[in-house]
């Protein structure tokens, strides 16, 4: 893939998540969101991106850095501690999985592996938010080093293996999607992948939660079929449906934003899929022209798109 079309890809997925940021949680038919707005939610302007893709740029300069899994850790630290990776060095929206690692790495030094929480009520979507960009790295690896890195970086954050298989079913579709496939053809695609996972482990008994993704007619749910909490099913299924019945990559984000509920992290999610599904199409740029701290986010995806890209 082109440079400028994984730099689109980033760009993407970080004016989907400013564009649902004033609308986070709100009531689905509360609201219907046409462009870039600021304030709603959160007390701040048009604009601004959210811990989604602070937490993406902290994974983008870590793999240009070839940085450790504990550098990895320190960046989130100074993201949610300080500001940094940050559109006006202000944080806000943490999640409460994502900010509990975060603490035991920087206050209890627990190593970055064990970080993350294994609890079950801990399968928020912290880790599925910002993962999107491993495809990219991946795309020549073989399936078991795909699953070994999608493990890896997620259990930074959340430990349970629902979270992981999670993150291994998103990259796997992106990786189907990379290699030209469509998502209905990268949905059949993964669904035989999981059943070679090793039929005794955790992993392979949590491909049940998914298990809706791969009925051949998800596609087919209606509006109210489509849950849009934080936990990590509800958001893949959402982002997934979002794309299936999408008709362009700018009514995708519009609809994905006016779902209600966790939206910015539902738009972040199908921004990847909804680029690569139509491929020919850019970020439209009076959105992206809007964007806080375009240095900050050049400084990072730039480079990074320029290193995976053909």
């Amino acid at each position: 893939m082109k440079s400028a079309q994984i730099l689109n890809v980033l760009r993407t997925a970080a004016v989907a998540d400013a564009l649902g940021v004033p609308a986070e949680m709100k009531a689905r038919g509360s609201y219907h969101l046409t462009k870039m707005t600021g304030y709603g939610s959160w007390p701040q302007p048009a604009g601004s991106w959210s811990d989604d893709t602070s937490m993406t740029l902290c994974l983008l300069q870590n793999i240009l850095e070839a940085g450790s899994d504990d550098d990895l850790m320190d960046k989130f630290e100074h993201y949610m501690m300080f500001g940094d990776w940050t559109p006006r060095g202000i944080t806000f929206d943490v999640g409460r999985t994502c900010a509990h690692a975060v603490r035991q790495h920087a206050i209890n030094h627990v190593p970055a592996q064990q970080c993350g929480d294994a609890a079950e009520n801990a399968n928020g979507n912290g880790a599925l938010m910002r993962i999107a960009p491993l495809a990219f790295v991946l795309v020549n690896q073989p399936v078991a080093e795909r699953f070994a890195t999608a493990k890896a970086y997620t259990t930074l954050t959340h430990g349970h293996a629902r979270s992981v298989v999670g993150s291994f079913v998103y990259l796997e579709l992106l990786h189907e999607l990379l290699a030209g496939h469509d998502l209905v053809a990268a949905l059949a695609a993964v669904k035989t992948t999981l059943t070679g996972l090793n039929p005794t482990s955790a992993y392979a008994a949590e491909t049940a939660a998914y298990q809706r993704l791969f009925t051949g007619d998800f596609q087919n749910c209606q509006l109210d079929d489509i849950r849009t909490s934080p936990y990590v099913v509800d958001t893949l299924e959402a982002a997934v449906w979002v794309t299936l019945t999408a008709t362009d990559l700018r009514s995708g984000l519009l609809q994905a934003v006016n779902l209600g509920g966790d939206v910015d992290t539902i738009a972040t999610v199908a921004a990847p899929l909804l680029a690569l599904s139509y491929p020919e199409q850019t970020v439209p740029t009076e959105w992206w022209q809007v964007m806080l701290n375009q240095p900050l986010l050049d400084r990072v995806m730039v480079p990074f798109a320029q290193k995976f890209g053909d």
